[in-house]
């Protein structure tokens, strides 16, 4: 780490993060493009803290969410997650050992025509609501190899935020379909991978994980498993800016299951509920110190494509970081 000296520790920490919706729901509870820069590399010994706040407005046909199935659905999400990272002295099987623990806060707006299970498509309602999501805690093991640079991070989604089934009450325009927990457990294992040059400040990371939920008793749903692959590309600069792209493509492998998604399928019907989307945009990152305290910054814009049984979203974030 002594040769990276100029890479501030604070932008180090890649934390994964809970939104309000699930698959069921039209996104997963891993928030794609939470690792971008630098996810290979553990930060040095010490206590940090971030701030990442994403906004994220989509669209999709259905949304299958609360035991409701949505139609023309609308989605405004603003996403603050609060991050404490601690990374520790020593080694465990020749690793850096270090945990962040993310408390998310998403204010959510949601605009809908109808409910498929109801039949009646023709009032166009409204939902909005502030509330905590799941928290996440997220022990993680790094190793360095000369420039090159690998982690691997368990994050566990506990189900703490706020559930409540879908209700929509047609005759006196009564809703409730925002929840922002997820009323399941997850777990997500993520590899990283970085190659950084101190020399000509080039970087390429890679992360690629896997969520594995419990099922929604509520709903009788079950997510089949979700990838996702994350990458960027970066050029760092004398005086601590770096420019790059950063991407990602999430992909659902097998079909969601139980009666809650069997109910979903003839809703709609779909032959599968196997879920996709890709996603790409530029990002910058700033890094700089405070006396003895590491300070960074990041923005980056993502564009999604290609979505199918998901939300498909344009994404602004920005991240400010500091090091005790």
């Amino acid at each position: 780490m002594r040769r990276l000296r100029w890479l501030t520790p604070a932008l180090l920490m890649a934390t994964p993060g809970g939104t309000a919706w699930a698959t069921e729901g039209g996104s997963g509870a891993y928030l794609l493009g939470s690792r971008d820069s630098v996810p290979g590399i553990v930060p040095p010994p010490g206590t940090y803290t971030s701030v990442d706040t994403f906004h994220l407005d989509g669209n999709v046909d259905f949304l299958a969410i609360g035991g409701a199935v949505l139609t023309d659905v609308h989605a405004d999400l603003w996403i603050s997650k609060i991050n404490m990272t601690h990374s520790f002295e020593g080694n465990v099987l020749g690793g850096r050992p270090a945990v962040t623990v993310t408390l998310p806060v998403v204010t959510g707006n949601i605009a809908f025509r109808g409910d498929l299970v109801q039949q009646d498509l023709n009032l166009r309602f409204k939902d909005s609501d502030t509330g905590l999501s799941d928290v996440i805690v997220n022990p993680m093991l790094g190793w360095d190899e000369g420039i090159n640079h690998y982690s691997i991070a368990v994050s566990i989604f506990l189900p703490t935020g706020f559930y409540d089934p879908t209700s929509v009450d047609f005759q006196n325009r009564q809703i409730q379909a925002l929840s922002f927990g997820k009323n399941r457990v997850a777990v997500d294992p993520t590899f990283s991978f970085t190659h950084l040059n101190p020399k000509t400040g080039l970087e390429f990371s890679a992360a690629l994980g896997v969520t594995i939920s419990a099922e929604n008793k509520e709903t009788d749903y079950q997510t089949a498993p979700e990838m996702h692959l994350e990458a960027a590309a970066m050029q760092h600069l004398p005086g601590g800016l770096a420019l790059g792209a950063a991407g990602y493509w999430y992909q659902q492998f097998g079909d969601d299951s139980g009666p809650g998604a069997e109910s979903f399928r003839q809703a709609v019907g779909a032959k599968s509920l196997e879920a996709r989307v890709f996603g790409v945009g530029p990002i910058v990152t700033y890094q700089t110190r405070v006396g003895k305290h590491s300070l960074s910054g990041k923005l980056k814009y993502y564009h999604e494509f290609e979505a199918r049984r998901r939300l498909e979203s344009e994404v602004i974030s920005f991240t400010l970081a500091f090091g005790f």
